[in-house]
């Protein structure tokens, strides 16, 4: 999430007249000189309302989650958590994912996607920072888990607060930006990188955790200030006002059979499940794995995620415009080989080696570059937005049930050979391969 601006670049939607426009991108001169026309950036000056909020404020979530994220596991580690244990923390998350999806659609229609968003997001970031920060063993790691699971509900009304008021045509290079501002981090990293060089891992987490509540506490109250309720909405809010949230719940199962029927909902769920599950693997075994298996150092981790944000930042500025006439078919299926290679280089590293996991770090990073900006407009394009909130819980629940086994799966993995985790990434990513492939005429359909 990106939101480290002036306030003033900040307006609502009465200052935009209408936040459902994305406006087209006029010649800016600073200094004499224009700036450049690149895509990516005439989007960013010319989001107003809503996706202006948004994309603006997401560096304030992003920059603290890519500081703390590459060095969770080991913590958790250090704190004497075992692999396994490792993996129930993940699958507790997951389950606590599953759940709060279920309930996400309801709640951002009950109490509209504005208030949702701030409510859910301090239960499920501000708070988990807090036990994070104060961990003392397995358990703390659980409560936060379970906190942290309620995600799901707010990435669900945020995500309706980005899209509602957002142009179709524009909806890739909007999910762009805001990968690319998940990315801001590279500036902070080397921070990190000393302060565990210089300090034990636990002290140092402990304070990125600190600081990870204050600066996400503070995009919260940003976006809540700047935003506006979009139209569907302010138009759901009445419609559910005298409507119990039990008799809410009710009408999912029209909603579930609506996408089990459907095509392109069934393709937006296996694709996002898949890289779910091997976002989720890569996430909580790579730092144990290097540095537990290959016995590079801790403070190396916090040098991987710069290359890797470097590299997202120059394939997207660079190559994304470029890359926009093919569609979604061929880019995400070079993105999931581009996987696949980069988890084949990681498994024949030798111990000790240095270069080889900076050269899987390039493949991954080239890889996301492609996929997921592309997962997610795919996604937001297949589903109907009368009835955006209610579908996107039910993919979520989908999703998050098939990938919530697979965090313990995944620990026991690693507990007999931490190589284990990856192989599994792998075959789920060949598996993908299939499914892109034989969806290849519903992308076509919305290129």
């Amino acid at each position: 999430m990106l939101k480290l601006l002036p306030y003033g670049i900040l307006h609502t939607a009465k200052e935009s007249g209408n936040p459902a426009q994305i406006r087209p991108a006029t010649k800016i001169v600073r200094g004499g000189a224009m700036i450049n026309n690149h895509p990516l950036i005439k989007t960013l000056i010319a989001l107003r309302g809503n996706p202006r909020a948004c994309v603006y404020t997401e560096p304030l979530w992003g920059v603290p989650y890519n500081l703390f994220m590459p060095f969770a596991s080991v913590y958790m580690a250090a704190l004497l958590l075992t692999d396994s244990q490792i993996g129930i923390v993940a699958s507790v998350s997951m389950f606590f994912r599953a759940v709060s999806a279920l309930l996400g659609g309801a709640v951002t229609d009950k109490l509209g996607r504005k208030k949702t968003t701030l409510i859910f997001d301090i239960l499920s970031w501000s708070i988990p920072c807090l036990l994070w920060a104060l961990s003392q063993n397995f358990w703390w790691f659980i409560i936060a888990a379970s906190f942290n699971g309620m995600m799901e509900i707010s990435t669900n009304s945020w995500t309706c607060l980005l899209v509602e008021e957002s142009e179709e045509k524009e909806m890739v290079r909007i999910f762009t930006l805001v990968h690319l501002a998940l990315q801001l981090a590279v500036f902070f990293a080397p921070i990190a990188a000393i302060l565990v060089n210089q300090f034990f891992i636990v002290p140092v987490m402990r304070v990125l955790y600190l600081f990870s509540f204050l600066s996400m506490t503070t995009k919260l109250i940003l976006l809540y200030k700047f935003c506006e309720e979009t139209d569907v909405g302010k138009t759901r809010k009445k419609e559910t006002a005298n409507i119990s949230m039990f008799k809410i719940m009710t009408g999912y199962g029209q909603v579930f059979r609506r996408v089990l029927a459907s095509p392109g909902m069934m393709l937006a769920l296996v694709i996002t499940a898949t890289f779910g599950i091997t976002t989720m693997i890569m996430t909580n075994f790579f730092g144990l794995y290097i540095t537990g298996m290959l016995l590079i150092p801790n403070h190396f981790l916090a040098y991987y995620p710069i290359l890797r944000s470097v590299i997202i930042i120059l394939f997207m500025f660079v190559f994304m415009p470029r890359l926009s006439r093919f569609g979604f078919k061929r880019p995400i299926m070079a993105g999931i080989l581009l996987y696949i290679a980069s988890h084949a280089i990681l498994l024949v590293t030798p111990i000790g080696n240095l270069i080889m996991p900076f050269v899987y770090i390039v493949l991954e990073a080239c890889a996301f570059s492609l996929v997921m900006p592309r997962r997610d407009s795919l996604i937001a394009l297949l589903i109907d937005p009368d009835e955006r909130a209610r579908i996107s819980s039910i993919l979520n629940v989908l999703t998050l049930c098939c990938a919530a086994p697979f965090g313990y799966f995944a620990g026991r993995l690693s507990d007999m050979d931490r190589r284990l985790p990856f192989v599994l990434d792998i075959a789920l990513f060949a598996s993908s391969l299939v499914v892109v492939w034989s969806g290849r005429k519903l992308m076509k359909n919305k290129e």
